[in-house]
């Protein structure tokens, strides 16, 4: 009987090995066809402006083409992220980190000329120290958070408040959105899980998993507190002795 059970374990480990790879191989087949889109409506914008035939109505539906190619691959990075999460804790590569230098770049690089000219605010305050963080992980965190402050509310762009302590550095992204029920906020950031008043929005319901994971795994903490007149994610990170300025 206990070897019937060890087969059928094994077995099951084996079907869950093969259905990641699959969707890990297949996931990597999407990133291609994104880039070549992307690389080509960067050339065709770079063209018109050059041509000056930028018009307001191309600058538009370029700007709403480039934020829908931004959606898919942080959809299809979430999904590739949650596979190499689940076969084990992320590993970190950690570096002194210039943290308001890299929002401003996160701002510019993923955030910048939004179709519906909606800007994220940026308010620094405190003794700007470096902060030893992956970097990469450090991006995902701010693209998941600041991407659902844009996507769940509408009137001015979301706030984002950088501020550093003696001890740490905390980053609040504020929304002024539909609010999350207080049903739903301790499964928050359980894989899959959405929030009941999400509608028809994309997503996949791993953006927050993926943003807690990578928090933990760089030592920091995060929380959200939510109400009728939107939410807050905060995040906070340890600042080391060697990295102090």
């Amino acid at each position: 009987m206990l070897n019937h059970i060890n087969r059928h374990a094994i077995r099951e480990k084996s079907l869950l090995e093969m259905r990641s790879e699959y969707i890990s191989m297949a996931t990597h087949e999407f990133k291609t066809p994104i880039i070549a889109i992307s690389s080509s409506i960067e050339l065709l914008e770079t063209k018109m402006q050059l041509d000056e035939l930028m018009l307001p109505f191309y600058e538009r539906n370029i700007s709403r083409i480039k934020e829908e190619i931004v959606v898919l691959r942080n959809m299809v990075d979430d999904i590739l992220t949650n596979g190499s999460i689940a076969a084990g804790h992320p590993v970190t590569q950690p570096e002194a980190t210039d943290v308001c230098s890299f929002v401003k770049m996160i701002k510019q690089q993923y955030f910048h000329k939004r179709a519906d000219k909606r800007l994220l605010r940026i308010k620094v305050s405190g003794r700007p120290q470096l902060l030893s963080i992956d970097r990469s992980h450090l991006a995902g965190i701010l693209t998941n958070l600041i991407s659902n402050a844009f996507k769940y509310s509408s009137g001015p762009g979301p706030l984002l408040r950088l501020h550093y302590s003696k001890h740490q550095v905390s980053i609040k992204v504020k929304d002024n959105g539909i609010g999350i029920p207080e049903k739903d906020i301790r499964f928050l950031f359980t894989p899959f899980f959405r929030a009941g008043n999400v509608g028809n929005r994309e997503g996949t319901g791993l953006g927050l998993s993926i943003v807690k994971s990578f928090v933990i795994a760089n030592n920091g903490h995060i929380s959200v507190s939510s109400g009728t007149n939107g939410s807050v994610f905060t995040v906070t990170f340890p600042l080391s002795v060697s990295t102090q300025q």
